[in-house]
């Protein structure tokens, strides 16, 4: 999810494992994210967890857990931000749960959540104009990658996994996550991706890119149907994002879709050059 134009490169938030669960870190984002719990490393990993943060100085610890871990986590001091009801395969919830080492970090930009209010109290509209034949959706191929990291670059002046890398984009094809993309002309101008959990059978809807040339088009709910369509063929039963705070109309395409709102993780992500508060929406099919 990280494209960075060559002058912006900076020092990224790594990937690595403790035992055999995955968890994000580093500067950028300022926190500790447990990513994917396994639970031959619970409860050790909580600790883990909060030694790298004191000894790396970071302001805030992220996981995202199966519910049945909560109590734990909550006995060492984490609250609960969001929920996603039947994350883990349908069957189970997964519970966004963070500990704050600076208390001003817990704190949200108000104006921000106030307009988010307001978008919480307005009507839904699932209607969406068809595109015209001027206009093609697809799923990407590695072939793809050069026009992507270009789209993504034109979008995005930072963001937390490098999505401006044509390597780590075919990488992730090659694994779990799928990307589609809408074409004018044989152009590429819109981006999505659906970062898929095969054994948990849950998808994450994000990476939407759409050039500024082609906004009010309802390209990103194009998107999001077309990924939801493919999925749901292949046996997913749950669908989340986590969309940006102060991006009204990303959160309006995921409500007028029928997701839910579930909650706020304040101050919690890297994008654009600085932490941005993030909403969690969900869409079980």
């Amino acid at each position: 999810m990280n494209g960075f134009k060559e002058e912006e490169i900076t020092i990224m938030d790594k990937s690595e494992r403790i035992g055999q669960s995955t968890i994000q870190h580093g500067s950028e984002s300022n926190r500790v994210y447990l990513m994917d719990l396994w639970p031959s490393d619970f409860p050790e990993i909580i600790e883990k967890m909060d030694t790298l943060a004191k000894t790396q100085g970071y302001t805030k610890l992220f996981a995202k857990v199966p519910s049945r871990f909560g109590p734990q986590f909550r006995m060492a001091g984490y609250e609960t931000e969001a929920i996603v009801p039947g994350f883990f395969n349908g069957i189970e919830d997964a519970l966004f749960v963070v500990k704050y080492n600076d208390p001003e970090r817990r704190n949200p930009d108000k104006k921000e959540m106030e307009l988010f209010q307001e978008l919480l109290l307005s009507d839904i509209n699932a209607d969406a104009p068809e595109l015209d034949n001027s206009h093609v959706l697809r799923l990407l191929t590695p072939e793809d990658a050069g026009e992507m990291t270009a789209v993504f670059s034109q979008v995005f002046d930072s963001y937390p996994f490098p999505i401006f890398d044509a390597g780590f984009l075919k990488k992730e094809m090659h694994e779990e996550t799928r990307y589609f993309g809408v074409f004018q002309n044989g152009e590429l101008v819109g981006i999505s991706s659906a970062e898929c959990n095969e054994r948990l059978k849950n998808a994450e809807m994000t990476d939407f890119a759409v050039l500024p040339s082609q906004r009010g088009k309802k390209i990103a709910i194009h998107l999001l149907r077309a990924m939801e369509d493919y999925l749901m063929t292949q046996g997913f039963k749950s669908f989340y994002t986590i969309a940006r705070l102060k991006s009204p109309s990303m959160n309006k395409t995921f409500m007028n879709n029928h997701y839910r709102y579930t909650g706020t993780l304040v101050n919690n992500t890297q994008i654009a050059g600085q932490i941005e508060s993030m909403n969690v929406w969900y869409k079980i099919v």
